[in-house]
């Protein structure tokens, strides 16, 4: 039987598939402290293990603190055309909690304007927003969701009767009906046990709609350098040199390991961390591909709570009396740089500032930050400008630069800003950042593209599934934050992209929609105004000359499109194509009439018409 279920690594469920396509029900169970000061989900939970067969189990502990945690096994099969989730939980201690929590999303794009119901009571979900975003709550041991058009129907069957609360997230990213399940209602005392168990099915006619698309060669939108990749962490992996020779990267992000670094010693010997940084960022600036070079960690020594945390811990704060000694650290190391592999960083920053991974400042110590040691690379001769934010995710959080942005003298070394694409945001949340960076007139920069910042444990992001979301992503940057350049997490063995044996390397099916992306794209190109009247058909269109490329991400099932819009004068267009199947394979040639072509989109695939190859030879 075909999966039904994709579950990551956390145990939340990531999408339902039915019928060729799939609809994005997650789920989470939740633990909130009073008030809703502080959730715990699956993704923090501690002392996590997995054991997979024809049952998969996830168990693991949801610490407030290290004296109140509570014990959870999940487990989940599949039986019936239906995913079965069996929940157990122990608390250990007092917990202090609104309750715990089974929580359910849908999505919007494919139930907006359809109705929830229960055996008491149904409501119509709002196409916007809604003032109250409280729609119904009441106790039940069912519910079910059916779309406007009523060809997608979705249903819930829980082992008892349980107080359920239903809101519009449709503010928050990815957009979705959250249904929110008390499994315990108020704090928890010491030695409660309990469980909960839920059934979940889909089905439906795949929404085969045809697509009409367009592109409009008059309208420039902005300058797009290219995509490109992160090379931070297990870059001495074979992934390295071959994401490097194989992948047509136009930016890059390497790590300064402050914490291996010793001016004194010079701790630059064979074999060691040290020695690939310098060999890597040598060879980024031998292939003429701009990159950055961050900091995650510092040595203990220059940390004001050195004598409080670990090595290990987030949020770490700069001891001030030893803020001279920084400036000299950073310095020294990137004048090593220049003067031993000849190569200089074109943008420095701290990783995540504004959360702490693993430095933390605010936005005014970032000010500061910016300020002091710009003006101290310039005095030592070097080139490196300062990277504006850098920070987690793009939800709201354009306003870190904003004490930077009112000093002048700050900005007078700012180079580009930064934000990292972790958890996706609004159409809105992303047109922020655009409009920050064209006011300042630097780049925009996504230094960390990326889909689910816990896609790391146990290779949670090794599907096909995952791929098509970082295609989703990838889209609506692209149409909406306008950046100049995307740099993936990573091209390493780090959320690898490819699977590394010792047959040699396995591209995945997330490698050619990246390789599709990254070679055809031409570099320096302009991104063209597009339109799409579906959902889940977005399309991006790039001109560089008399090169072009149309990518046009069908996320649903497969369907007819038609673009218009397109060069007059050319009268056939290349296509390249991947699907879970097939990895960027060229198909025959489209022929246009009058600037149109229709063509078939494949489902959940990335379809690129092109003129030329951006390296062929322009005919």
């Amino acid at each position: 039987m075909n999966e039904i279920g994709v579950f990551d690594n956390s145990g939340r469920l990531a999408a339902m598939l039915y019928r060729g396509q799939d609809a994005r029900v997650r789920t989470d169970l939740t633990l909130p402290s009073p008030g809703w000061q502080r959730t715990l989900t699956l993704a923090a939970a501690e002392e996590r293990s997995v054991i997979r067969g024809e049952e998969t189990v996830w168990s693991g502990r949801l610490a407030i603190d290290q004296a109140h945690t509570l014990r959870f096994s999940q487990t989940v099969r599949e039986h019936d055309g239906r995913v079965m989730i069996h929940i157990d939980y122990t608390s250990d201690h007092d917990l202090a909690a609104e309750g715990l929590l089974f929580r359910i999303d849908l999505p919007c794009v494919d139930f907006k304007g359809g109705a929830a119901s229960t055996r008491w009571h149904s409501v119509t979900l709002p196409e916007k927003a809604p003032s109250n975003p409280n729609l119904m709550s009441g106790d039940t041991a069912s519910l079910e969701v059916r779309s406007v058009s009523g060809d997608v129907r979705w249903s819930a069957k829980f082992d008892r009767r349980y107080t359920v609360n239903l809101q519009d997230k449709s503010n928050e990213s990815p957009r979705s009906y959250t249904f929110w399940v008390y499994v315990h209602r108020g704090s928890i005392a010491a030695g409660t046990s309990g469980s909960f168990g839920v059934d979940l099915s889909i089905d439906g006619v795949p929404d085969a709609r045809s697509a009409s698309l367009s592109v409009d060669t008059s309208q420039p939108r902005y300058r797009f350098h290219g995509f490109g990749g992160n090379y931070c962490f297990q870059i001495e992996s074979p992934v390295t040199d071959y994401t490097l020779e194989n992948l047509d990267s136009h930016w890059a992000r390497t790590e300064i390991s402050m914490a291996d670094w010793d001016p004194q010693a010079t701790n630059d010997q064979p074999n060691t961390r040290l020695r690939h940084e310098f060999e890597l960022m040598r060879r980024l600036q031998g292939k003429c591909i701009p990159f950055i070079a961050s900091i995650w960690r510092l040595p203990e020594w220059l940390l004001a709570d050195r004598d409080v945390k670990g090595p290990d811990d987030h949020s770490r704060r700069i001891d001030p009396q030893r803020y001279r000694d920084l400036l000299d650290m950073i310095g020294s190391y990137l004048v090593y740089a220049r003067d031993h592999y000849a190569v200089e960083p074109d943008l420095f920053s701290f990783n995540e500032p504004d959360l702490g991974i693993r430095v933390l400042f605010s936005a005014e110590e970032h000010r500061d930050l910016i300020k002091s040691l710009g003006a101290h690379l310039q005095g030592l001769g070097l080139k490196t400008k300062m990277l504006l934010c850098d920070v987690s995710n793009p939800r709201g959080t354009h306003v870190y630069a904003q004490p930077t942005v009112e000093d002048a003298e700050a900005m007078r070394y700012v180079g580009a800003v930064s934000f990292h694409s972790w958890g996706g945001a609004s159409p809105g949340q992303y047109e922020a950042w655009a409009s920050l960076a064209e006011s300042l007139t630097v780049p925009l920069l996504v230094a960390e593209m990326g889909t689910d910042p816990d896609g790391w444990r146990g290779r949670g992001y090794d599907s096909y599934w995952y791929g098509t979301e970082e295609l989703r992503m990838y889209q609506e940057l692209l149409l909406y934050a306008r950046p100049q350049a995307t740099v993936y997490w990573e091209f390493t063995e780090d959320y690898s992209l490819v699977h590394s044996t010792s047959d040699g390397i396995l591209p995945t099916g997330r490698y050619w929609l990246v390789k599709q992306l990254t070679d055809l794209t031409p570099a320096q190109s302009d991104a063209l105004a597009t339109a799409s009247d579906h959902e889940k058909v977005l399309i991006t269109a790039f001109r560089k000359d008399e090169a072009y490329a149309v990518h046009i991400a069908n996320l649903s099932a497969a369907r007819e499109a038609r673009i218009t819009g397109l060069p007059a004068g050319m009268t056939s267009w290349r296509v390249s194509v991947t699907t879970e199947e097939r990895g960027f394979v060229e198909v025959d040639p489209v022929l246009a009439e009058d600037g149109g072509v229709r063509l078939l989109l494949p489902a959940r695939s990335l379809v690129t018409l092109f003129s030329t190859r951006p390296r062929d030879p322009l005919i």
